[in-house]
């Protein structure tokens, strides 16, 4: 069935996840459409009113579906699918592109961390800290740097404080227990203030078993005959974070400043033995300013640092270091919303980020580098007329990469000496370009056309030795030039009526797309041989991707605060190479669902079957993954008390218990999702 039609099929009976702005919201203010995104420029627009689709988690849903790790929290939006690598490690991927093309925001700067190198890499966040999640699907993300070609998730937590103060505290707190992990987890969000100066504090302490799973954990060939049933060996996680910030308003503007520190420890499901888990620390401070006081051609400035100092080790048996991967880094950026002239509005930028990595142990695939990167950009809107809006973009940047010394004992990177003064720069240039049709009333249709030339990372061009965390041998190319693509982007919308939400088309075409293409098992040294790891070497090749997402809402109830809302979503993704047409490696398969949903004053009701079809367009000594359906249903019951307010909380995932493997996943013959859970939990709001 081809991409289009499979779509059309569905949208009969398809409908948008709602979003409320608080647990008590009436059944009228939620509208995915008309959640302000932050992310898409100094001055916020609904996503009604954007070129390129985006999607806005808070309030009840983000409630809902927050998970220990990113990509599981957002797999459940159109579009969006998690690079799982266990209970511990899963980013999301993006209109299948994921790792260094999807940028991982952190309250509008980069994670800082080195999740982007390797899916057993978890991001160094906390989303049940959020507030807020926005994902902005697509290349438009130009502002965030070449490497958003995918698409940008900014997580907004709001530990440096966005509101003033009113001298009242306010917070949450919440406990969760049960699932099929046996989840223990508590978390505390205060913030208080008065005369200007507001404080937050927040505060996590989680565990988790091994996870419970239908059957066995191992398909491959090399399964054990013995292996245990109903449970995912070395799957258990460990996790502490804690943050806090201020900020001190005035007329004209706030300046804050905050510090994290995350740590985690968490299990990495290969089946191997011994068992390999990793023990990951980050602390990251962040500074953040904005003036409105107008100056020179500007209206104010938006001013935001950070710095992050990140650690992790790759242990075997618990305690014994293998690896250990360091980053320091830094990143910056400095926006100017310029004085509107006539119908042209927006911003230029300047932003710059320094990385200073290394890895050091006996499974080292990178060489330590210094990567530094500049960047100016500009993101404009021309109205044109009440109905109509142009918006487009563009981005200059440089990237300096210097490699350091190759560690004694480890293969030399090919086409390179072990001198510490080796180089690669690279300049690039992005641009983008989208229109805004408001057709009639509620009604918007957003054109986007981006064209965006990534640079390639130090791991794709110097990597040469094993990665245990993967089982894998990497292999950079270091004679690879810059990644570029020209993406397309139409969406119809609709924010109002019995029939709410948005119908899109996407295509992508890459020249120089880069990807990790498996070789034969004899490019691995002798020395790791006995470690059986299959070796994959970074190449290039031309790739389309093209796809088509739907979300929509029936809104079958609306009386007061009582609504019943029949909400559906579905999404399909094909990616091959241009030359052979032969299938892109871990590309998600076509995934429909519906939720049935109901909510008043007080409780809150819901039901929904997710189907992932079974995916058969494979790459080269790539396996087919079987398709699954998870039912999953929640039920939550309100209690208000002057000022608190109470909520307690059932949740049952995969109630079928059935097996269900991701494709995306590196893991997927080794890990399971995680089979039937309840979780019990309570959470206070003041």
């Amino acid at each position: 069935m081809s991409t289009f039609r499979s779509l059309l099929l569905l949208s009969s009976c398809a409908a948008l996840p709602a979003d409320a702005q608080t647990a008590a919201a009436p059944a009228t203010e939620i509208n995915r459409l008309d959640q302000f995104v932050v992310s898409a420029g100094p001055d916020p627009k609904t996503s009604f009113d954007l070129a390129q689709g985006t999607s806005v988690l808070a309030g009840e849903d983000l409630r809902r579906l927050a998970q220990a790790t990113l990509g599981e929290t957002l797999a459940s939006i159109p579009g969006v699918s998690a690079a799982s690598y266990g209970p511990g490690a899963s980013r999301p991927v993006i209109r299948g592109l994921g790792g260094d093309r999807v940028r991982v925001l952190d309250n509008g700067i980069g994670a800082l961390d080195a999740s982007s190198i390797s899916p057993d890499h978890n991001t160094a966040l906390e989303p049940l800290f959020a507030t807020r999640i926005e994902v902005l699907r697509g290349p438009s993300a130009l502002r965030y740097g070449s490497s958003a070609v995918g698409g940008a998730v900014n997580v907004i937590d709001n530990t440096i404080p966005d509101t003033a103060p009113d001298g009242h505290a306010r917070g949450a707190a919440e406990a969760r227990f049960g699932g099929a992990a046996r989840e223990r987890t508590g978390v505390v969000s205060v913030g208080h203030g008065a005369d200007g100066l507001a404080f937050r504090v927040n505060a996590l302490r989680q565990q988790t078993a091994d996870v419970r799973i239908p059957g066995v954990a191992r398909i491959d060939a090399d399964a054990p005959a013995g292996q245990p049933r109903d449970t995912l060996p070395g799957s258990a996680t460990e996790t502490t974070s804690l943050g806090g910030g201020f900020t001190k308003f005035w007329k004209s503007g706030h300046a804050g400043a905050s510090v994290t520190r995350y740590e985690t420890n968490y299990g990495v499901p290969t089946g191997d033995e011994p068992a390999i888990s990793i023990d990951l620390r980050q602390t990251r401070f962040d500074l953040e300013a904005e003036s409105t006081q107008a100056f020179g051609p500007f209206r104010g400035l938006q001013l935001h640092s950070s710095f992050g100092d990140y650690r992790h080790a790759e242990l075997s048996g618990g305690s014994t270091v293998n690896t250990t991967f360091t980053n320091r880094a830094w990143e910056g950026r400095l926006e100017l919303p310029h004085a509107s002239v006539g119908a042209l509005s927006g911003s230029v930028g300047l932003q710059g980020t320094f990385s200073d990595f290394a890895a050091v142990g006996e499974e080292v695939a990178t060489p330590p580098s210094l990567t530094r990167n500049t960047a100016i950009f500009a993101v404009e809107d021309y109205q044109a007329s009440d109905v109509l809006t142009f918006q487009f973009g563009g981005r200059l940047e440089h990237q300096a990469i210097k490699l350091g010394e190759v560690e004694a004992g480890l293969p030399a990177v090919p086409g390179y000496s072990a001198r510490s003064d080796q180089r690669k720069n690279f300049a690039g240039a992005s641009a983008s370009a989208g229109l805004v049709f408001r057709p009639a009333k509620d009604w918007s249709v957003g054109l986007a056309l981006a064209y965006t030339e990534r640079l390639p990372t130090a791991q794709e061009l110097f990597s040469n030795g094993p990665h245990g965390g993967t089982g894998a041998y990497e292999v950079g190319t270091s004679g690879l030039s810059n990644e570029r693509s020209l993406g397309f982007d139409l969406s119809l919308r609709r924010r109002a009526g019995f029939v709410t939400g948005s119908v899109g088309v996407f295509a992508n075409r890459f020249s120089g797309y880069i990807f990790e293409e498996e070789l034969p098992e004899s490019v691995v040294p002798a020395a790791h041989n006995q470690a059986r790891l299959t070796p994959y070497q970074f190449v290039a090749r031309d790739a389309d991707f093209r796809g088509a997402e739907l979300e929509l809402v029936f809104h079958l109830l609306e009386s007061g605060p009582r609504h019943l809302h029949l909400e559906t979503t579905a999404d399909v993704v094909r990616a091959h190479e241009r030359t052979s047409g032969t299938p892109l490696p871990r590309i998600p398969p076509v995934r429909y669902g519906g939720r049935l949903s109901y909510g008043d004053a007080a409780w809150r009701l819901g039901v929904e079957a997710r189907r992932t079809q079974s995916q058969s367009h494979l790459a080269t000594a790539e396996s087919a993954t079987p398709g699954h359906t998870l039912v999953n249903a929640n039920v939550a019951y309100l209690i208000a008390a002057g000022r608190v307010s109470y909520e307690l909380f059932l949740r049952g995932q995969n109630l079928g218990d059935v097996i269900a493997r991701e494709h995306t996943s590196f893991l997927k013959e080794f890990a399971p999702l995680a089979g039937r859970g309840v979780t019990l939990g309570v959470r206070l709001t003041f």
